[in-house]
């Protein structure tokens, strides 16, 4: 029995393929997604550069979190594209590295030296200098969410001296 062959897609124009660079109050994010190709790669990297070039960007956070795959290539370009932004005088945070990938770069002895990392997107820009005015830290928030469950069940506001107790 013969399969009829499937045609290969069509290639995706070269704007569409682009790896999006965010400027934003002075750093740039670029956040990768998917599967990203050689080709991509050595694109980014001269995109990016370019843009430090153009911007004068201090910081530059790559948010990885979206991507399917990382392997010892990427990893490589990660790392030349962070010693050369660094050598332009841009900072790099590598954000959003899962644990998978975590444990796959340690036990491949690949190095990012002069890299940052942080969790999530919100915490590398902060490694930059940049956090949102006006908005409540975690902390603040579970303070604020204890307050008013302790108000709805009737406890008493706990103080340092006193524990909480229900109000008559």
């Amino acid at each position: 029995m013969s399969h009829p062959e499937i045609p290969e897609p069509p290639p995706v124009p070269r704007e569409l393929s682009r790896i999006p660079i965010i400027p934003l109050w002075g750093q740039l994010i670029v956040p990768l997604q998917g599967d990203i190709t050689d080709a991509q790669a050595a694109q980014l990297c001269s995109d990016v550069l370019r843009d430090i070039q153009r911007t004068g960007a201090r910081g530059m956070v790559v948010d990885i979190s979206g991507l399917w795959l990382v392997d010892s290539h990427l990893c490589a370009v990660l790392a030349r594209l962070a010693a050369s932004a660094r050598l332009m005088g841009t900072r790099t945070v590598l954000s959003g590295m899962g644990a998978d990938v975590a444990l796959t770069l340690q036990s491949m002895g690949i190095q990012l030296e002069g890299v940052e990392t942080a969790l999530g997107l919100e915490e590398g820009l902060a490694l930059l200098g940049i956090r949102a005015v006006g908005v409540k830290t975690a902390a603040a928030e579970r303070e604020a969410a204890q307050s008013l469950a302790d108000e709805m069940l009737g406890l008493a506001p706990a103080t340092e001296s006193t524990p909480r107790t229900p109000v008559s």
